[in-house]
């Protein structure tokens, strides 16, 4: 043995002395418990759990459980670090048999059926501990792939399969009147993504937005996307001063959004600096704007976005008509130039000495800004904390 081999802490426990996560992000599913139990009776155990330095499970809550109802009882827990991977070895099975191709067939199988994300335990953990955020790895919450298992109106020959949409494995079988968004609604917001071509008032055919349903005045709630479950309702107007990743999903697939419930958005504020190359400038704003259309097309009203580079303003101006009168714009402190720059866009683009504009962010002096010129003045949503 070598050095190394001689410093690993071998230690056998009960299966009780492993403690179950208190905010599991897996509800787990009737069917993949069943399964779980069965593997663990027919084939014994393979991969390993992982837990903490409490002996906390990090990984196998699911896999514990079954081990008990299986009768079995004993564990080894081996002491590693982040540097080390740790391999469970049968010494009594070979890939290539029945045994261990069998194995390898539950080993994925199990995952997959038994996966069944629980909201509520994600959005308490996400807003409880700092630094922790579902959107870093690419997801929304509420787009988490979920697993709908077949059903006898599916016919016994269905495969089981991955669903990217927020449904709930073990009581998906009839819950189809959950969804409260009409399906024929739904059907045809999507004929409408991409399919169209809208009218445009410029060379490049970035679209141009409607003016017949204009918000007027600002609703509250006003949230950044993603600051919150994306399916949460109640958000009557959302903004999109965040991460460009975070509402990256938007221009492939709008419908959640329209699914939210909220009446208003802030155009996206996607990324432009002043190194930015003009093409992808102007994809940006056709991009951003061709979004906007078809939602004002879906009943939902814009408030268009002035907070672009300086170098960028005249390219962002594209597709919004003469005569469009609501606007929203990032304030920040020390750049109160910036705003007064966009007021006057708002002023240029209205025909009117006082558009309709609200600001969101800054510090005092944008308030004092906001209140000398009868401009609304939104402060900078916090997430929550830990508390």
């Amino acid at each position: 043995m070598t050095d190394n081999q001689d410093k690993v802490n071998i230690e056998v426990v009960s299966i009780d002395d492993l403690i179950q996560d208190d905010h599991n992000f897996n509800r787990g599913t009737e069917q993949g418990a069943q399964l779980i139990e069965r593997s663990f009776r027919e084939c014994g155990a393979g991969r390993s759990v992982f837990i903490d330095k409490d002996n906390r499970l990090v990984g196998g809550n699911k896999a514990q459980k079954g081990f008990k109802a299986a009768g079995k009882r004993k564990v080894i827990i081996v002491d590693s670090d982040a540097d080390t991977l740790v391999a469970v070895r049968r010494k009594d099975v070979s890939l290539d048999s029945e045994e261990g191709r069998k194995m390898a067939l539950l080993d994925n199988l199990t995952t997959q059926v038994n996966l069944a994300w629980d909201e509520t335990e994600l959005e308490a953990v996400q807003a409880d501990v700092e630094g922790f955020e579902v959107a870093d790895f690419g997801f929304d919450i509420a787009d988490l792939p979920q697993v709908v298992m077949p059903t006898d109106k599916q016919g016994e020959g269905d495969d089981v399969h991955v669903d990217s949409s927020n449904s709930n494995n073990e009581e998906s079988d009839n819950d189809e009147e959950e969804d409260e968004t009409d399906p024929e609604k739904i059907d045809l917001y999507f004929k409408m993504l991409g399919d169209y071509v809208y009218p445009s008032n410029n060379e490049f055919d970035i679209p141009t937005l409607l003016t017949d349903n204009m918000p007027v005045h600002l609703e509250l709630p006003l949230n950044p996307w993603g600051a919150e479950a994306r399916y949460k309702k109640g958000i009557t107007t959302y903004h999109f001063y965040v991460d460009d990743y975070r509402f990256e999903q938007l221009f492939k697939d709008p419908i959640k959004l329209l699914e939210s419930g909220c009446r208003a958005i802030v155009e996206p504020n996607c990324s432009i600096h002043d190194q930015t190359p003009m093409a992808h400038a102007i994809w940006q704003t056709y991009r951003k704007r061709y979004l906007c259309r078809y939602l004002q097309e879906c009943g939902m009203q814009i408030w268009v976005d002035l907070n672009v580079s300086p170098h960028f303003e005249k390219i962002n101006a594209l597709g919004v008509p003469e005569g469009y009168n609501a606007f929203c714009t990032r304030g920040v402190s020390g750049w109160l130039p910036t705003t007064e720059r966009h007021w006057q866009m708002a002023q240029r683009i209205s025909g009117l000495e006082h558009p309709n504009m609200f600001v969101y962010g800054g510090g005092d002096d944008v308030a004092e800004w906001c209140k000398a010129h009868d401009v609304v003045h939104v402060k900078e949503f916090m997430n929550r904390g830990r508390e």
